[in-house]
């Protein structure tokens, strides 16, 4: 097949998915394509690339300018975002009070570039990250946040994995690259083998979820076209995988898709409220693995690699070597700039620009502090989650798998915090949603409190406080025993036994035949 075709067929198996998906997940707004095409930058090349730029980067210079081009363009796209927010009616000390450590961890970001050697750079790319908190709140402030996520990550998985196949097989020198050993690797859309196996991820991870949502919600079987073109985009996903030769986003994708499957069923529901008890052993576990050198060389010689992770456990000795700031840092985003990073290149064949390991790199550019306060953000939107799939579960369980995969891409790659899809899919599942078409937003508060044996409480609503208020009058007037509870009480009900109360003079007990105040604490009955 010649590479014209290819492109052609490419092209209209791509417009068919996007038609399709016209009638079974359409765009909720023209303001969604913003956050896309942001996503689809960020995961693919930045637009000077696709203009001839170039991604050979030959001096560390080009790290303190960077092009010209891509600042107006992403400068354009956070003025958009920041418009399209101001102009909709949204409740902004609820949005900052819900995800404060969200913006606790990018206000310190933001001041720590005050003791950054080059403070405007890290200003400029703090400005940056900013706007994948603006394009993550457009996209969680539409009236139905589920389906405009749904919509978004369709539309990127059709573009992102059928661009990259056709790259890799017709179109080498736009997919293919040489290392500096002269060992031929492959990038796709995007700019090197790791960013494509992210990008590989994240739409394999949603391809499962989609499927097996739509499964699951529709009574009707499903439609076999939908079915078939989901099974050739996850061929395609693998096949990446297999080019990209990443075998941490293989194992994540394994491991999300695990997560997704297991809670379909009732038994791994039920353990849901004890995901940070899980977590910390799971957390505890890989640090083990990398401690004890018998055990890591088991583990990481079953990935086919070698025992220092291509080098990295080397290089991570080194950096953790660094006479830096332990409490605060470098200053954003500043460690890999000028002489340090040039003596790092000389002493480097593959001439490093991350730690390739996000909770080094963050404490390397943010100290302790930055670490703590990533790792709050982190278990605040993990305790969210936990909340949403105690009470719906559906979209909460992309989210508690886009949670779970970043943490663990982290681990070789350095994507927290900076242009990556692995940091934007975190914070999708970190960020509170803003609205939502049924009461996803309000059940999912920030003061909710959820219990180990799945028991969740929420702060009242305006009807539950009148129903409060209805029982409370009951009990002051009829002397009833015990405590109250946060249980719905039926309006009719409490009237009428306030009135009987008052008529027969009744003290401490109902009226027989009347409904008695339950108590029940929990919302089973909700």
């Amino acid at each position: 097949m010649s590479k014209e075709f290819a492109l052609v067929v490419c092209v209209l198996f791509i417009v068919w998915l996007f038609a399709k998906d016209r009638r079974l997940r359409p765009m909720t707004s023209l303001a969604l394509w913003v956050p896309l095409l942001w996503l689809l930058i960020i995961a693919s090349r930045p637009i000077s690339f696709w203009f001839g730029e170039g991604i050979l980067v030959e001096s560390v210079d080009y790290y303190l300018e960077g092009s010209p081009l891509d600042r107006s363009v992403y400068f354009l796209f956070i003025l958009t975002g920041f418009g399209i927010l101001a102009g909709r009616e949204l409740n902004w000390g609820r949005i900052f009070t819900s995800n404060r450590w969200l913006f606790v961890f990018f206000l310190y970001c933001g001041v720590s570039v005050i003791w950054s050697d080059y403070p405007f750079v890290g200003f400029k790319r703090w400005i940056k990250d900013v706007g994948n908190v603006i394009m993550v709140l457009i996209l969680l402030s539409e009236k139905d946040p589920v389906r405009a996520t749904r919509s978004m990550l369709a539309r990127f998985t059709y573009l992102v994995v059928p661009f990259s196949v056709l790259f890799i097989k017709y179109y080498s020198e736009l997919g293919k690259y040489y290392t500096k050993s002269w060992d031929t690797a492959y990038s796709g859309v995007a700019t090197e083998k790791n960013a494509l196996g992210c990008l590989a991820l994240i739409s394999g991870l949603f391809l499962l979820w989609d499927l097996v949502e739509m499964r699951a919600g529709q009574k009707r079987k499903l439609d076999r076209g939908d079915l078939v073109t989901r099974g050739i985009l996850l061929v395609m996903v693998f096949w990446l995988l297999d080019k990209a030769k990443s075998e941490t986003s293989l194992v994540s994708l394994l491991f999300g898709s695990l997560i997704i499957l297991m809670m379909q069923f009732p038994v791994a529901k039920r353990q849901v409220g004890y995901l940070g008890t899980y977590s910390l052993v799971i957390g505890s576990v890989i640090v083990l693995l990398f401690s004890v050198s018998s055990l890591s060389e088991v583990f990481v010689g079953t990935l086919g690699r070698d025992l220092t992770l291509t080098g990295r456990t080397v290089l991570w000795a080194q950096l953790l070597s660094e006479p830096i700031n332990p409490l605060l840092g470098t200053g954003y985003q500043s460690f890999w700039l000028g002489l340090r990073a040039e003596r790092y290149w000389e002493a480097w064949s593959f001439r490093p620009n991350q730690a390739h390991n996000g909770y080094l790199e963050t404490y390397l550019n943010g100290g302790l502090v930055g670490v703590f306060l990533l790792l709050a953000m982190v278990a605040s939107g993990g305790r969210r989650v936990k909340k949403g799939l105690l009470l719906e579960g559906g979209y909460w369980i992309l989210c508690l798998a886009f949670l779970l995969v970043s943490l663990m891409v982290n681990w070789t790659e350095a994507m927290f915090s900076n242009m990556s899809p692995a940091w934007f899919i975190l914070l999708i599942a970190c960020v509170s949603p803003v609205r939502s078409s049924g009461s996803m937003s309000e059940r999912i508060a920030e003061n909710d409190t959820g219990g180990r044996d799945g028991t969740l409480h929420r702060t009242e609503s305006p009807q539950d406080r009148r129903l409060r208020g209805d029982y409370w009058m009951a009990r002051l007037v009829g002397g009833w025993g015990g405590e109250p509870t946060t249980t719905q009480i039926e309006r009719p009900s409490c009237l009428a036994l306030a009135g009987s109360v008052l008529t027969s003079g009744l003290k401490s007990a109902p009226i027989e035949g009347q409904a008695q105040v339950p108590k029940n604490d929990g919302l089973a009955d909700r």
